[in-house]
């Protein structure tokens, strides 16, 4: 194969795949290791890992150093536990951590690669932007063994509030689950949880929220207020229904600008019309959890009707 032909054809393949593919993969195109060799010696291609090529000057992106990671040992790996969450798109995990799940113990020989081995059942994979990850529900399972509760607590209402039926997830759990196992229990836990709520939350910023003011006495999430004569007001993030109280997480991405400040002081008043008094709280009041605590704890035992912030 002459060797402009042979360079069209990896950098064809390598641009699908975030720059990176495997010696396989060359030859399922026709391009052979002795190819591979020359364009290695030539300077087109570079081998970050055995059996692992990727194109000369390739930007060194996240998402390339996952691919390469994922085409180690011959393809054995696919992106697991943050990598995998990062693919879906959970809400909170954005650190570009490199991490893939083997079915067996194997030496990779690439830097600031974690790597777990576990069962990787076809069930539990699925491709993500050209990239073999676990699926959602695996995703979820192995997270609650290694993230910190709140974290997985994001990542589940995530789910819940993009998904909306966990039954699905409820299979994986138990299809996984041995006697020990964190992950799978912690997951269990929030599923339980969830039939308590009824609702999941509507964004990440509610579940912090919630970690903070969720076990004041009859807080209760995504509460549905009606007015004297039964018409439908508003749908608040967290009230107290006996207190009329409501608490609204508050993000400038969704309350600034003049539409959006207009519709919130709309909102406000058919609340306050129905005798109701809303907190908004702030992603920066969120910042001081003990202050925001002892503010809420406050207005609990008082008649204030606080006021809608303003961008």
């Amino acid at each position: 194969m002459p060797t402009h032909t042979l360079k069209g054809a990896v950098g064809e393949l390598a641009a699908s795949h975030h720059g990176a593919f495997s010696r396989r993969q060359a030859a399922s195109i026709g391009v052979s290791t002795r190819h591979l060799v020359r364009l290695v010696d030539q300077r087109v291609l570079t081998e970050p890992a055995p059996g692992v090529y990727a194109l000369l000057g390739t930007p060194l992106t996240w998402r390339h150093r996952l691919a390469v990671a994922t085409l180690c040992s011959n393809e054995a790996g696919a992106a697991a536990y943050e990598s995998s969450a990062q693919l879906h798109a959970f809400d909170g995990y954005t650190d570009d951590a490199v991490t893939v799940l083997l079915p067996s113990p194997r030496r990779l020989r690439l830097e600031g690669v974690s790597v777990h081995v576990g069962p990787m059942d076809p069930v539990d994979l699925t491709v993500i932007d050209g990239i073999r990850c676990t699926t959602v529900e695996r995703t979820l399972c192995d997270l609650g063994s290694v993230s910190s509760p709140f974290m997985v607590k994001l990542a589940f209402e995530w789910y819940w509030r993009t998904c909306s039926d966990l039954s699905v997830l409820q299979q994986t759990v138990d299809r996984l689950h041995r006697p020990g196992q964190r992950g799978t229990r912690a997951i269990q836990d929030l599923i339980v949880e969830s039939r308590l709520h009824g609702r999941p939350t509507e964004s990440g910023l509610e579940v912090r929220l919630e970690a903070i003011i969720g076990d004041i006495p009859g807080l209760v999430r995504q509460h549905e207020v009606f007015d004297e004569s039964g018409q439908f007001v508003a749908r608040v993030d967290f009230a107290i229904p006996s207190l009329r109280l409501a608490f609204e997480a508050h993000s400038e991405q969704f309350h600034s600008g003049p539409d959006a400040q207009e519709r919130d002081l709309r909102r406000h008043a058919r609340l306050t019309d129905a005798d109701w008094r809303t907190r908004y709280i702030t992603s920066k009041e969120m910042l001081n959890p003990l202050g925001l605590r002892a503010e809420v704890q406050r207005l609990l035992g008082s008649s204030e009707s606080p006021a809608l912030p303003t961008w």
